[in-house]
């Protein structure tokens, strides 16, 4: 699922390891029918079973059990808000299965818990690491090791509606902060601002600000810089000048489509799972899509998932094999080919015969995830993220930013790894 609507559970690592010696129940993932040959692995993810994603998933589970017969897989479903939580539990009475699908940002947290098996050697001796883009690899170490696989990647863009630039005169969608701004503001009529991102306090919020704290040249251990106190002064600016609404504190991803869809919204901040959206709801609509501003560098956000083998599994051989299956450019491809998820793999993102190929909206995306970069900010980014939700409102508000940025800067510091 697209990282951006993920609620993430705060968790940290005090939490997590002082649930993970509470109890000692039977492994859930040691299911395994040893005696007649048979394995069954267990499987936990949230990709819903009557959309496409959860579709897709029981596909490949089964196409995995007709090739490999001895393999039996029981997958379950929890809820996208729930797995965490899940996992936590699961930590705490040893009830974990033997693979899970995490969203990226919370893989470091896990991994540092002691809920993934550390697969370095693993991952070493098949020699596929190369492949992937840096910010999707990045995503599954930690502390130096790999406890993972990339799932699946998506990454943020720029939307925008090409009659309205066209009627202004604009024959460039912007390309820089300084471009952005002022495209954003001869866009801006008594019905439409210019620009929107989602500032909701929420995850999205802060998936959507990073993108620009990076592109500024700055970082969560510099918050205080002067490249930080752009990024957010770029912003409230944006706001003052009337060329983006408040109201974006409280508008999340699939509400900035919806104004965008309308025309209440001329650019917008939004990811690859949006195009069939706005395709299948605003067919009249002309618009298109480009590579994020840049600012001082050019900078996206990573969004997507990650395999992880738990560290209780009685069947990680079996379980690596399987996850080694599904990153075989013939099954990944396939795999991912509907639109709002994109291959973690460069070799498979950059095969002519896949979709986002084939399809210049969505290959502007795969063009992005060169610069998307991950929430790689070890077990207290929930905590983290929670700072920077509040700084993003009270500053879109009209606070100080650089009062703000200050105090954020004296809590998130000692927070990170």
């Amino acid at each position: 699922m697209k990282a951006s609507t993920k609620k993430i559970v705060v968790l940290s690592v005090s939490s997590l390891v002082l649930l993970a010696g509470c109890g000692n129940g039977a492994e859930e993932g040691s299911t395994g029918n040893e005696g007649n040959g048979q394995i069954t692995l267990t499987v936990w993810d949230y990709f819903e079973n009557d959309a496409a994603h959860g579709r897709q998933q029981i596909e490949l589970l089964e196409a995995y059990e007709e090739e490999n017969p001895h393999i039996t897989f029981e997958r379950t479903y929890v809820p996208n808000a729930d797995l965490n939580q899940r996992i936590s539990q699961g930590i705490a009475g040893n009830q974990l299965p033997d693979i899970v699908l995490v969203d990226n940002p919370a893989h470091q947290a896990f991994a540092e818990a002691g809920a993934f098996a550390d697969i370095t050697e693993e991952v070493e001796e098949w020699g596929e690491a190369e492949h992937y883009y840096e910010g999707a690899w990045e995503s599954t170490i930690f502390d130096g090791r790999n406890y993972g696989i990339p799932n699946n990647s998506n990454a943020l863009a720029l939307f925008y509606n090409v009659d309205m630039l066209e009627e202004a005169g604009v024959t460039e969608p912007p390309s820089t902060w300084e471009e952005l701004e002022d495209v954003a503001d001869q866009l801006t009529t008594d019905d439409t601002y210019g620009f929107a991102f989602s500032a909701v306090r929420d995850e999205q919020g802060t998936f959507q600000y990073l993108p620009f704290l990076w592109q500024s040249g700055a970082d969560l251990d510099s918050l205080s810089s002067a490249e930080a106190i752009s990024s957010m002064e770029f912003l409230q600016q944006m706001i003052d000048e009337g060329s983006m609404s408040e109201n974006v504190i409280n508008w999340d991803q699939q509400d900035l489509r919806t104004h965008f869809q309308l025309e209440n919204v001329a650019m917008m901040v939004n990811g690859p799972w949006q195009v069939p959206n706005i395709r299948n709801e605003a067919e009249d609509l002309n618009w298109d899509v480009v590579t994020m501003p840049a600012g001082n560098q050019e900078a996206s956000i990573l969004g997507g998932e990650n395999w992880a083998i738990t560290s209780t599994s009685e069947h990680k051989e079996e379980a690596w094999e399987f996850l080694k299956y599904t990153q075989q450019p013939e099954v990944l491809g396939p795999t991912h080919e509907d639109g709002g998820r994109l291959p973690s793999r460069v070799d498979v993102g950059d095969d002519d015969d896949y979709i986002w190929n084939q399809d210049e909206q969505l290959r502007v995306f795969i063009d992005q995830l060169e610069t998307a970069q991950p929430r790689a900010y070890g077990s207290n980014y929930p905590e983290i993220s929670t700072i920077i939700q509040e700084s993003l409102q009270r500053s879109l508000m009209g606070e100080d930013v650089e009062e703000v940025l200050n105090e954020a800067d004296e809590r998130v510091t000692p927070l990170l790894p």
